[in-house]
């Protein structure tokens, strides 16, 4: 009974450390697959007591995932902080080109060249080529602002264009969480399936860099995804579609129910481009607004003042539609050269007004900065908020890198530890092998005794 006890019990072991083996030879040849975990098969010790018939050895207890919840939570929080300046710092850089913050080329170039044809002007206020060239230079300056605000009308356009396809991208990738949690539904054995968990953690990940999510395993094994931490985008296997929509001029987000859900949207791609769309975009247009219209306003109010070589009243230079944005509709009048209003009414053909349009160029007519240093201003608002988005990509990346390590080390799969492990196993196998070649031929032995 002894033997056939001891012959019983190493063969259990050798189907313990061949388990052991697979385990082992499964988390290397998944060490770079994307989202992996490695397992250890659990070896549980049986009771050694011959006076009561217990040989002991040992049992598998069944693979044992080393994934850790909490460090997987930090990757995804670190992967959308991330995602968010990486998308916030890629918009603004689009925009950044068209502030141009030097004198000699868009709008500060322009406001130099109209106001140096001005002073021009009044050198020769009766000039016809000098007041030709006031008008040109308003219309390159009008054109100038016109083309900015076009720039950043565009911009508008592709951020909603960007957002929608964000939004498509979170529901497909739900959808696959869906679809992976009827697969755990479907058979149980799902749920532990290695290949089938790094899957789900990889789209997890990648969901985690597009939105805000909070993350809920049930006790079946299925996962609840909610954006925000308050709407569902997929409990069990039912999804939630979250779609792109607008209140007034401004994009959305909604719920499947249809309820507007955009202030639960806060990091992740999607949280950044509502950000640049709703309120950077919008800010920067109101500033060019406030310029073009406060320049056509000062300009045509001078001119107005004065009176032109025929003695008339001095014609609008500038013109613009408030309805649809004082920048994108800045244009020239219709006004001719004899139009322009170079002197004051108690001393026609002369210049005393033109001096009044020159000292334009430096006063404060916009919150006590002058026209260039209110689009300085405004250039350098612009700089820095790519800037300061820029540092926080490169933090947020090194956070991420550091987040991603620490996942490694605890759940990882190092190549030299399992190298070690199926040595380990390998011997192991062997010996338990060769005890059974050994109690094999012993109990032949004692059976040929017998006879």
């Amino acid at each position: 009974m002894g033997l056939f006890s001891t012959l019983i019990s190493s063969m259990g072991a050798l189907r313990v450390f061949e388990q052991a083996l697979e385990v082992t030879q499964n988390n290397v040849n998944n060490a770079s697959t994307p989202g992996f975990a490695k397992q250890r098969l659990v070896i549980e010790s049986l009771p050694f007591d011959p006076e009561r018939g217990l040989p002991g050895g040992v049992l598998s207890g069944g693979p044992q995932s080393y994934r850790d919840h909490y460090a997987e939570q930090a990757v995804w929080r670190r992967r959308e902080d991330y995602s968010y300046s990486d998308q916030l710092a890629a918009s603004l850089s689009r925009i950044e080109p068209y502030f141009n913050v030097t004198g000699d080329a868009g709008i500060p170039g322009a406001l130099n060249r109209f106001f140096q044809s001005v002073s021009a002007w009044s050198v020769a206020p009766n000039d016809s080529a000098s007041r030709a060239a006031v008008i040109e230079q308003a219309g390159y300056l009008a054109e100038r602002v016109r083309d900015t605000a076009s720039s950043l009308i565009a911009a508008q356009n592709s951020a909603e264009q960007e957002i929608q396809q964000t939004a498509e991208t979170i529901n497909r990738l739900a959808g696959m969480v869906s679809e992976l949690n009827s697969q755990i539904r479907q058979e149980a054995r799902t749920a532990s399936d290695p290949s089938v968990d790094a899957r789900l953690h990889t789209v997890l990940e990648e969901l985690a860099g597009y939105v805000n999510i909070t993350t809920l395993r049930q006790a079946d094994g299925t996962w609840t995804i909610l954006l925000g931490g308050q709407t569902p985008l997929v409990v069990g296997e039912r999804q939630y579609q979250i779609t792109a929509g607008h209140a007034g001029t401004q994009p959305i987000i909604l719920d499947a129910a249809g309820k507007d859900v955009t202030s639960q949207v806060s990091r992740g791609r999607l949280g950044a481009l509502l950000e640049f769309r709703n309120t950077a975009l919008p800010s920067y247009l109101s500033s060019l607004d406030r310029l073009a219209s406060t320049l056509a306003d000062r300009v045509n109010a001078e001119l107005a003042a004065g009176v032109d070589m025929n003695n008339q009243p001095g014609a609008a230079l500038f013109e613009y539609d408030p309805a649809v944005g004082a920048a994108i509709s800045l244009r020239v009048t219709s006004i001719t050269p004899e139009e322009l209003a170079a002197a004051l009414p108690a001393a026609p053909g002369g210049n005393g007004n033109v001096f009044n349009l020159v000292s334009l160029a430096d006063s404060g007519e916009i919150d006590g900065a002058s026209f260039t240093e209110y689009y300085a201003a405004l250039a350098r608002s612009v700089g820095r908020a790519m800037q300061t988005a820029q540092e926080d990509q490169t933090t947020n990346e090194q956070l991420l890198l550091q987040a991603q390590a620490l996942r490694q080390e605890v759940s990882g799969v190092s190549l030299d530890e399992e190298a070690i492990r199926l040595i380990e196993f390998q011997r192991a196998y062997q010996a338990s092998a060769r005890l059974v070649t050994v109690v094999s031929e012993l109990t032949e032995e004692t059976i040929n005794l017998l006879r």
